[in-house]
């Protein structure tokens, strides 16, 4: 027989219900699907780039990140990481976006 802490079990369950009532999402309080990141081919990023009216230079350093990386997407010799595909798919759909970026 192990030894049970009923003061720290019941402490727990008094935070889980301190968190529900404050609206605290929990995966064992609701389901969150796992998507696949968007697909941000090299036609897809020149395109969002294009959109924008900007070069790759303006466009590098409006995200914070190196030309060549800009480049390198759009020539499809390499492709943006998972997080950088969901802030182009958010670019192209709010393109007032990457201002407030910019601007961070």
């Amino acid at each position: 027989m192990t030894d049970r802490n009923i003061f720290s079990e019941l402490m727990e369950g008094f935070d889980a219900l301190e968190d529900a009532r404050h609206g605290k999402v929990t995966l064992k309080t609701s389901e969150v699907e796992i998507k696949a990141p968007p697909v941000m081919d090299a036609a897809r990023v020149r395109a969002v780039r294009e959109k924008l009216r900007v070069s790759q230079p303006v466009f590098a350093r409006k995200l914070r990140t190196n030309p060549q990386t800009i480049k390198n997407w759009e020539q499809g010799t390499a492709k943006p990481n998972a997080q950088a595909a969901i802030l182009l798919s958010l670019i192209d759909r709010n393109p007032k976006l990457i201002e407030e970026i910019a601007a961070l």
